[in-house]
């Protein structure tokens, strides 16, 4: 396909009929004149989609700036012409953090790369180049990375990496992409014992009911060995949804209830008319309705767990519900939030939708909520900062847990360190 200045400003409108408030973090003639800039240096031959994107990208990774849920998503399948068949795409068989242009293993199915190795190349394509395409992320998969790499699937992989100063080069199989799994628990706990300090991890709040009986159970697991510190892990978590946060919320406070949302604005279109707006309002910015404004959460003193200390260790990945999590527990002081700051605007859009760009999809919010909060300029700052730096991360380990651990229990080492 050809790109051209009509097609980003056609793409600039539909983005304007559904999300209340794109041009947060740039006037929307500051836009205009970076789409006549880069224009001037597009490419006037034919090029593929993820080129395509990449191009695109230049301009609208400003309005994912002032909005994280903003993205341009490469598809697998296109429906209903065609139906994937994981079995026959085969993928990098890691997962990866990504700390500026470093890319560094965080897991691996392969045995022959570790927790630590620096990705140099991958079938001669260097990190730099791979880290171009990618939407910064702190933690990458592989076959949505792939993806934006030109849909780089191969049946085996030549990989140059960086393990303890010394460089290596493997040649391995890919995995099939229906087999991409790690033998994790949904909801990782640890008890280090050195640090009287509990762990739990929430990779998603999509199955809350589960997720708040396992951490219920762990709090008291920890209570019962006289320990009173507990951190709960959303660094790596998308979000999900709100289901049960009430009960959730409810095993750190025995009070009634807590303020959440002082406002919320809705651009009306055909996504969004199930919230009561009449058809004549498609268009416009509007405030929602107060019944579906949830001004105050209840809560449920009889779930309350008793006096911990509680802390939430978040990246800049923390997003959507995850976010709303880490924010109600430092607001309210429920919990000490530990990490990086999040990314910008992470709090303040949500309820999105799809629409669809050529063979991908641009995933678009529709809502722009008002959440009480401590964010200053759009960003949750963490009340205790540790930073990602790739040279820890090459060693191995978990750094900036270890850091909120000495943090939590100062003159302490892990036993396996």
């Amino acid at each position: 396909m050809i790109i051209t200045k009509d097609s980003l400003l056609h793409t600039k409108e539909l983005i304007k009929k559904y999300h209340p408030n794109p041009f947060n973090s740039i006037s929307e003639a500051k836009f205009d004149s970076l789409i006549d800039e880069i224009s001037k240096s597009f490419p006037t031959d034919f090029i593929p989609e993820t080129e395509y994107i990449y191009q695109y990208r230049k301009a609208f990774d400003k309005i994912t700036n002032g909005d994280p849920h903003f993205l341009i998503l490469p598809q697998l399948r296109r429906y209903p012409e065609y139906k994937l068949k994981g079995k026959h795409i085969r993928v990098w068989p890691f997962k990866m953090l990504c700390i500026n242009d470093t890319l560094i293993i965080d897991q691996s199915i392969s045995p022959e790369l570790q927790k630590g190795d620096q990705i140099i190349s991958i079938n001669e394509r260097s990190a730099k180049e791979i880290v171009k395409y990618t939407y910064h992320h702190r933690f990458l998969d592989s076959p949505f990375t792939q993806a934006q790499n030109h849909f780089c699937f191969a049946p085996n992989y030549k990989i140059q990496f960086l393990r303890k100063g010394q460089k290596h080069k493997i040649k391995i199989p890919g995995v099939p992409l229906n087999k991409y799994n790690f033998k994790e628990k949904y909801y990782p706990e640890t008890i280090y014992s050195d640090y009287e300090t509990g762990y739990f991890g929430i990779k998603n709040f999509d199955n809350n009911k589960f997720m708040i009986k396992q951490l219920a159970k762990f709090i008291t697991k920890v209570q019962s060995k006289g320990y009173t510190n507990i951190i709960i892990d959303v660094r790596d978590n998308p979000g999900g949804n709100g289901d049960r946060f009430d009960e959730l919320i409810s095993l750190f406070t025995d009070k009634d209830s807590i303020g959440y949302q002082s406002g919320s604005q809705v651009m009306v279109s055909k996504a969004t008319l199930d919230y009561g707006f009449s058809e004549d309002s498609i268009g416009k910015v509007c405030n929602m309705p107060e019944a579906n404004i949830i001004k105050s959460c209840p809560l449920d003193k009889s779930k309350y767990a008793g006096k911990m200390n509680y802390y939430v260790l978040v990246s800049e990945y923390t997003a959507s519900m995850a976010s709303t999590f880490a924010n109600i527990m430092q607001y309210n002081k429920f919990a000490t939030l530990v990490g990086e700051p999040l990314a910008h605007n992470a709090l303040r859009y949500g309820e999105i939708t799809t629409s669809a760009f050529n063979n991908s999809l641009l995933v678009i919010s529709t809502v722009e909520i008002d959440e009480y909060s401590n964010q200053k300029n759009g960003i949750i700052m963490p009340d205790v900062f540790i930073p990602y730096r790739a040279e820890e991360y090459k060693n191995g380990g978990d750094p900036v847990l270890e850091k909120c651990l000495e943090y939590i229990t100062p003159n302490k080492s892990l036993s396996y360190k």
